[in-house]
């Protein structure tokens, strides 16, 4: 389906996008709130200040996407492909992430309040000065990701896995890291002030 079918088809009332096939498309700055690309291919799509508010992205493809800007409040991205994806200050506040594949993803400067990101895969992914308040991230992987300055307070990082993260400066006030995989991580200037620490595995390898 070309773009500007999709457009003519959105403002005519329809919603309904599942598994269609637009890579590459340019959408920038569209305004496509609550519509369900659900397993669409959007891979390498220029997405650039979209707003995808309330969307439903459940298994989409949007690996390399240029999602810059993006509004993805409340979308639901279950088990989408984000892969290598450009999200630097997109605002996925409230959203769902569960199981996403979110590796080597720039999310640099996003804000991703309360967000729901169970078991997301965030190997490599970029986070710095990111505000993840409240962010729900049990079990999900930040193995070497880069979260330098970040805003995790409360966040919920129970049994996840943050070995070799960069954690400079980052501020966990409060966070629960219950079991959490800590080992090689740099957590130099970071402010652990009343984070739950039980059972976890420290930079030195000391368990908590």
């Amino acid at each position: 389906m070309e773009k500007e079918e999709v457009l003519r088809q959105y403002l005519s009332g329809e919603r309904d996008f599942k598994q269609i096939d637009l890579c590459q498309v340019i959408l920038c700055e569209a305004n496509l709130p609550s519509i369900n690309f659900s397993r669409s291919m959007l891979i390498q799509a220029n997405l650039k200040g979209i707003n995808f508010s309330e969307a439903l992205l459940t298994e989409a493809n949007l690996s390399r996407a240029l999602l810059t800007e993006a509004n993805l409040t409340q979308a639901c991205l279950e088990k989408a492909i984000l892969y290598k994806a450009s999200m630097q200050l997109a605002n996925l506040s409230r959203a769902i992430l569960t199981k996403a594949d979110l590796r080597e993803v720039n999310l640099s400067e996003a804000l991703l309040y309360q967000v729901s990101a169970k078991s997301a895969q965030l190997q490599g992914a970029n986070l710095s000065q990111a505000i993840l308040q409240r962010a729900f991230l049990r079990e999900a992987n930040l193995s070497h990701a880069v979260l330098s300055q970040a805003n995790l307070q409360q966040v919920n990082l129970t049994y996840g896995d943050l070995r070799g993260a960069d954690l400079r400066g980052v501020n966990l006030e409060g966070a629960f890291l219950v079991e959490a995989n800590l080992q090689g991580a740099n957590l130099e200037g970071a402010n652990l002030n009343r984070a739950v620490l039980t059972g976890a595995i420290m930079p030195d390898g000391i368990y908590k």
